[in-house]
């Protein structure tokens, strides 16, 4: 073999391999399309691939290209959205979580592209059908009756329509799938368009609760593509009646709730008249059961029994009973059988009346009396006064007061409301007064009880006495016991007045003040009447508010009107308990006043006044008096000295030191101001100063500085705008006090004892010794020793206490006469001697 017929043959050889592999390529590729189009077709055309501007869902897988739009294209990317930049990779299924958004070749805004979207169940209904088809109600997460769950539908909204069937599965209690079971005839449990339904049957499954599910038959059944329902199957055989609590206090609102019902549907729900409290008013009856809720109606079968019909919200329906018209006893409540619609109500109760209805459940509630406290008043009341009654009343809507002596207790007040935190107020009553006769007992001082009922027990025993509401009645004391009761001892006393005018140093100006003040307290009246009395007889007079909290009155800057000046006479008058002035023949005491005769004078107005009020047999007004003087301003200095050392008149006061000034006025403070200026000879101001505050007493003090001021004559100058007045005082250098210890130079008068020298004439008896010449002379001086009674001389020291004295205390003139005696002493001596 040549070497060209080689290459020749392995030439051919190449040529047939190679066609042999294009056509093998050729076939695979066609016999790929052709099983890619048998499994992965999108739902709504199996024909058609996906094309630009389809939408693909996270999640979908078994798709297929067209070849034009998509041809050699392995991905696309994001060009919108939070989609933009990212990739969509082509050959494998759409990831769970790829961005929604446009994805197109390239990333080209005007390319051929295609939208990721997320799969969705958008609403899944189940709905309860009648015989003709149509829409009773939906029941999905509600409950329905075994008896009407034949016809049901489930119908689906959901936006992957075009990638996959919807499938609908349905699992009783235990999760076991029970679709096939419950599907009617000719139904399958997919759904291929968005809207479509599934017609279930389940009248034949037992009671309990059923979950549908709506999700993609094959990819799409994660996330927001799975919905998921549930329908309460029910029986009248579930029905059942429940508490929220099994024992009350009366008064208290106690829920019942009606359990394992169908949506829907109606029950009764029923109290036996044998359960009600005794004499319990028909009217109350029918509000036994409170239409709250999923009450429809509520109402009283007369002779028979209280109802309420409810409607069942799914499988239950709440209602709620007031305790507060039934017996404190076991209460029993049952709930009936069920029917479709109101209308039937009639027909129900009437089988029940006739014992043709079956009670499906019943339930017992204990009713327990409730409890009363008394927290106002605590103990003391004040004839007149008006105060505040309150406390606590648990389980009570209502309480009445009520009043006992000796005997009966006595209406006072009625229907006093009691709020939901149980307790109850009444404002402002004034026991003593009240629209009730039982108000008089409180209308007299003494110790009586106070007692407090829950209204529905006050009823009982009204009813019982054929007293009509709203009329007086009383309570035996066994009946007020055994009720919901309670009562303290409650202490009745005269109420009190007093009084005091605000006036300044006992004064009041009339022309610049010209009003008073007044204040004080007035226990158990709810006014007073203040008035004023002048000697020439001239009146005035007003009424006043007391506080009802604390008994207190206050007016300020009463207009003394045409009064004039001279001693005034203040009144403040109170009526009493009994509220009348005197015997009766006074009916307003203010016009009273202002009525007067002219022609009397002041003091026999206030005779009057005192014989018709305070002074009238068996009356209990009361009447404070106080007098004062309505006269002129007056503004006067008093006293002037240095601050510091006070002192009484007008003192002088150092250039270095703070003149003080006091006085008195009658004119009111802070309506008034003292001004105080120091003026020097020319009247020219050298200092000022000012205050609008003092006492009731008038005593004003200022203060001025000497800062400005030198030695010399001042006058001090006060003026009140109406009124001056003027002192005259010497500023000085210093203040000299004086020595006071000087003044003990005036004890040196003792020295006036010094004449005890005069007892030296004792020496005159040394004559004696003339007698004596038989004696030794010098025996003589002996004698002299009599010279010792000189030391009394000692008692001269006396004047050492004079050493507080630098002045020589001794006697002009006689010092000299002192010396020549002494001489003449001297030479008699010596003559002796030479004798």
């Amino acid at each position: 073999m040549t070497t060209d017929n080689i290459t020749y043959r392995e030439k051919g050889r190449a040529v047939l391999l190679t066609a042999m592999m294009v056509l093998s390529v050729v076939a695979m590729s066609a016999a790929f399309v052709g099983g890619a189009a048998a499994v992965n077709e999108r739902y709504d055309n199996p024909d058609s691939p996906v094309v630009s501007e389809d939408t693909l869902f996270q999640g979908e897988d078994d798709f297929v290209l067209e070849n034009g739009d998509f041809a050699n294209t392995p991905s696309l990317e994001g060009v919108s959205g939070n989609a933009e930049g990212e990739l969509l990779d082509l050959q494998t299924s759409i990831p769970e979580d790829q961005t929604p958004g446009r994805y197109s070749k390239g990333g080209e805004s005007n390319a051929d592209y295609v939208y990721v979207q997320t799969a969705r169940v958008t609403d899944l209904t189940v709905n309860n059908l009648d015989d003709n088809g149509d829409i009773i109600s939906d029941v999905d997460g509600s409950s329905i009756s075994t008896d009407d769950a034949d016809q049901m539908e489930v119908v689906v909204d959901y936006n992957f329509d075009k990638a996959e069937l919807l499938e609908v599965v349905v699992e009783d209690e235990d999760g076991s799938d029970i679709t096939n079971q419950v599907l009617q005839d000719g139904e399958t449990d997919t759904i291929d368009d968005s809207g479509e339904s599934v017609l279930i049957d389940l009248s034949d499954s037992d009671a309990g609760e059923y979950t549908i599910t709506a999700q993609g038959s094959e990819n799409l059944d994660f996330g927001e593509a799975v919905e998921t329902t549930t329908v309460e199957l029910t029986t009248d055989n579930d029905v059942g009646l429940e508490l929220s609590d099994d024992t009350a206090t009366r008064g208290d609102n106690v829920q019942y709730t009606v359990t394992g019902g169908t949506d829907g549907e109606y029950h009764l729900v029923v109290i036996e008249e044998s359960e009600f409290r005794d004499n319990l008013d028909k009217t109350n009856a029918k509000n036994i059961f409170r239409n709250v809720d999923d009450t429809n109606a509520v109402g009283y079968e007369d002779g028979e029994f209280a109802w309420a019909e409810v409607e069942m919200d799914g499988t239950t329906a709440v209602g709620s009973i007031e305790t507060q018209y039934l017996d404190d006893s076991s209460i029993d409540i049952d709930v009936y059988e069920s029917y479709t619609a109101g209308d039937d109500r009639t027909a129900e109760i009437t089988d029940i009346v006739n014992g043709d209805a079956m009670s499906e459940d019943d339930v017992s509630l204990d009713v327990e009396t409730g409890d009363i406290t008394i927290e106002s008043p605590d103990g003391t009341y004040v004839v007149g006064s008006e105060i505040d009654v309150n406390g606590t009343a648990t389980g009570s809507d209502e309480v009445a007061i009520f009043a006992r002596d000796n005997s009966d207790w006595e209406l006072v007040a009625e229907n006093i409301n009691v709020d939901s935190d149980d307790t109850f107020e009444e404002e402002d009553i004034t026991l003593s007064n009240t629209d009730y006769e039982g108000s008089d007992v409180f209308s007299l001082p003494g110790t009586y009880r106070f007692g407090v009922i829950d209204q529905s027990d006050a009823d009982e025993v009204r009813k019982e006495a054929n007293v009509d509401e709203g009329d007086f009645y009383t309570i035996g004391t066994s009946d007020f016991n055994q009720g919901t009761s309670t009562s303290s001892s409650l202490r009745v006393v005269e109420g009190d007045l007093t009084a005091e005018f605000v006036t300044i140093n006992g004064e009041i100006s009339q022309d610049v003040d010209g009003d008073i003040d007044v204040n004080g307290a007035a226990r158990g009246e709810d006014e007073v009447i203040i008035a004023f009395v002048d000697e020439r007889g001239r009146t005035s007079a007003m009424a006043a508010s007391v506080d009802s909290d604390d008994y207190t009155f206050d007016e300020e800057d009463i207009s003394l009107g045409d009064l004039s000046q001279g001693t005034v006479s203040a009144h403040v008058l109170s009526d009493g308990r009994d509220e009348s002035w005197g015997n009766g023949e006074i009916e307003d005491m203010v016009n009273w006043f202002n009525t007067r005769d002219s022609s009397l004078s002041g003091e026999q107005i206030r005779s009057q006044l005192a014989d018709k009020t305070v002074d009238e047999s068996a009356s209990d007004d009361r009447m404070v008096t106080e007098t004062f003087r309505y006269t002129d301003a007056s503004t006067t200095i008093e006293s002037v000295y240095p601050k510091g050392n006070e002192a009484d008149g007008v003192n002088p006061v150092s250039d270095d030191g703070t003149i003080v000034v006091e006085g008195t006025t009658n004119l009111q403070p802070n309506d008034n101001t003292i001004t105080v200026e120091a003026l020097d000879e020319n009247d020219e101001s050298k200092e000022i100063n000012s205050t609008d505050e003092w006492d009731t007493d008038g005593q004003w003090t200022v203060e001025v500085s000497t800062e400005n001021i030198d030695v010399g004559s001042y006058t001090i100058e006060s003026d009140d705008g109406e009124t001056t007045d003027r002192a005259d005082i010497e500023i000085v250098d210093e203040i000299d006090n004086g020595d006071d210890d000087n003044q003990d130079s005036d004890d040196n008068q003792d020295s006036d004892d010094n004449q005890d020298s005069d007892d030296n004439q004792d020496s005159d008896d040394n004559q004696d010794s003339d007698d004596n010449q038989d004696s030794d002379d010098n025996q003589d001086s002996d004698d002299n020793q009599d010279s010792d009674d000189n030391q009394d001389s000692d008692d001269n020291q006396d004047s050492d206490d004079n050493q507080d004295s630098d002045e020589d205390d001794s006697t002009p003139g006689f010092g000299v006469g002192v010396a020549l005696v002494a001489l003449l002493g001297a030479a008699l001596v010596a003559l002796r001697r030479d004798n």
